[in-house]
């Protein structure tokens, strides 16, 4: 039986053939391969083998797949990592001396757990891999962001809310001063109006009576519509008034004669006398049935007075 000699590895032990010598040098271009392979004990991949070795990356793993098949390489496999995985890294299978008695040798076993490598030769550290630290600080940032929006939010609605008050309590300012500033002339007008009417009586002249009793009769419907508007209340009327209210039908009629020329929706005198629209309109259709208005127009019902002739007569 032939010797052998015993390459150990630190994965395994090979036995190789005791006739070939230690310096077994490969031909060709699996020679420059070998070459460039011994070159490197600590491990090589093949990427750096093909520059060292001036072959192609085929040449290169085809002499590679030889030397392991012979037991002259050994082939430590790359890591996965988060983007990939490392290269495979190659180191060289050196023949040692072998002992023995005998025709043949016996090879030493080689104990796995005394002569594994602790750490992978040449082994790349991760590659995208975060760590706790840089995680923690991401999410305290977004934390942190979270409440700049949440304290701005709270910020912009007050903001608003306080706008909107402000704003509520200027149209509020307006509207109080544009209803005294109405209420400011009505109440001229109706002093005027007043005042000329008292001087009419004074003289004695009827048709200035007349007219200032209409005027007076609808400067004061304007102070209760102000007086509602300004208090959002309704001026009610005295008990008295209600058990004994004026005739309407000549108040009616009063309206249109002061205005012979003009024309009157029931809903319009009624805002002048302050009467009901529904009462009004009955006594216009009274006085048309009497002669004493037209109806101008059917939609909406309009009036005016009846024209009087010459000798006292009513005509459309």
């Amino acid at each position: 039986m032939a010797n052998a000699n015993t390459i150990a590895t630190a994965d395994t032990a090979i036995t190789a053939p005791a006739d070939r010598p230690a310096d077994d040098r490969p031909t060709g271009a699996a020679g420059a391969v070998w070459d460039a392979l011994s070159a490197a004990p600590d491990g090589v991949t093949v990427t750096a083998l093909t520059e060292a070795s001036g072959t192609s990356r085929a040449t290169v793993t085809k002499a590679l797949t030889a030397f392991e098949n012979a037991g002259r390489a050994a082939r430590t496999a790359g890591q996965g990592t988060g983007r990939g995985r490392t290269p495979d890294v190659w180191t060289p299978v050196i023949p040692s001396a072998s002992t023995g008695t005998g025709d043949a040798a016996t090879a030493a076993p080689v104990n796995d757990a005394a002569t594994a490598p602790t750490s992978t030769p040449n082994a790349a550290p991760g590659i995208g891999v975060i760590s706790p630290d840089t995680l923690a600080t991401a999410m305290q940032v977004l934390a942190d962001e979270s409440d700049r929006r949440a304290a701005t939010a709270e910020l912009l609605r007050k903001a608003q809310e306080e706008e909107a008050e402000r704003r509520a309590r200027v149209d509020a300012e307006l509207r109080k001063a544009e209803q005294r500033e109405t209420a400011r002339v009505i109440l001229t007008d109706l002093l005027s109006a007043v005042t000329t009417t008292l001087a009419a009586i004074a003289s004695d002249n009827d048709e200035q009576i007349t007219r200032g009793m209409e005027d007076i009769a609808r400067y004061a419907g304007s102070v209760r519509r102000t007086t509602r508007a300004t208090t959002g209340t309704r001026t009610s009327r005295t008990t008295g008034d209600r058990g004994a209210p004026l005739p309407l039908r000549p108040l009616v009629a009063e309206h249109l004669n002061a205005y012979p020329d003009l024309e009157f929706t029931p809903g319009e005198i009624a805002k002048v006398l302050d009467r009901s629209s529904g009462a009004v309109a009955n006594a216009l259709d009274t006085l048309v049935g009497r002669g004493e208005a037209v109806l101008t127009c059917e939609r909406p019902r309009r009036f005016r007075a009846a024209n009087k002739t010459t000798d006292g007569t009513s005509v459309a």
